[in-house]
């Protein structure tokens, strides 16, 4: 493995396998609503509500781990994210080491190493194909919170069992399961034309944070790449006051474009 490729491993540890044990949403929160299962998708839509608007940033305190071919590992770190802005993590393998920091904006990410005093720039183009889950997502706040939706606009088939609905697009290759007990969604599928699984996201042991059910620990899967990370969060604060999103970096540090992480794929 080419050393460039091995600090890339240490540095996208961003998702985490938490010390609680899961459990589902259901086993914590009231009974089905007395309609279930005879909703419409409209009205499972309208139940499955957007984030307010007064909700504009978050702060977390979380653990990390990666089980990927390149990498696997646990770290423990913190996450300042602003709704529509930038993402910072920090991230630490233990005994009060900090490894790594992560900044995502709109339009670029950079992955600073600190103990080799190297950083990785690019665009976020580059970062959906360089970087593991959740990172590859559009909507990297509603998807750190764990707090994905249906889109309104998809003409979705809906179904449902002894406990959840599933929202089916017209071709089948996505599917959100929805907790009518919480309305919220505990799973997000994604499948190619063959039914071969591309994407799956599950969210448990579900909390309440400043009055607003949020999962505690999340798990994105990418079973043709053998990745699977989790993050499990320890700690929210919503809407905090006095976020920095700096790296701080030495003087010395030596910048790496990321065509040169994605020359080591094809090599």
């Amino acid at each position: 493995m080419p050393r460039l490729l091995r600090r890339l491993g240490l540095m996208t540890l961003l998702v985490l396998t938490g010390c609680a044990g899961a459990r589902r949403a259901a086993d914590r929160l009231p009974d089905r609503p007395s309609a279930f299962p005879l909703h419409t998708v409209d009205q499972i839509l309208a139940e499955v509500r957007p984030l307010p608007d007064s909700l504009t940033a978050f702060r977390a305190r979380a653990n990390f781990a990666l089980n990927s071919p390149w990498q696997s590992g646990r770290f423990s770190g913190d996450v300042v994210h602003r709704r529509g802005d930038s993402l910072y993590v920090s991230l630490s393998p233990g005994m009060g080491i900090e490894a790594a920091r992560v900044l995502v904006t709109p339009d670029s990410f950079y992955l600073y190493n600190r103990i080799d005093r190297e950083v990785i720039v690019g665009s976020m183009d580059q970062a959906r194909t360089v970087l593991p889950p959740p990172f590859s997502a559009d909507d990297l706040f509603r998807t750190l919170l764990g707090l994905p939706a249906p889109e309104p606009d998809v003409a979705w088939q809906v179904e449902a069992d002894s406990s959840y609905y599933y929202l089916k697009s017209p071709d089948e290759r996505r599917i959100y399961t929805v907790d009518p007990g919480l309305w919220r969604v505990i799973r997000y599928e994604e499948r190619a034309p063959d039914g071969s699984l591309v994407e799956d996201r599950v969210y448990l042991d579900w909390d309440g944070f400043d009055g607003l059910y949020l999962p505690r620990r999340m798990i994105f899967r990418r079973p043709k790449d053998r990745t699977t990370a989790t993050i499990y969060y320890r700690s929210v604060t919503l809407n905090p006051t006095g976020l920095s999103f700096s790296l701080r970096m030495n003087g010395q540090t030596t910048r790496i474009p990321a065509e040169r992480i994605l020359d080591t794929f094809d090599e």
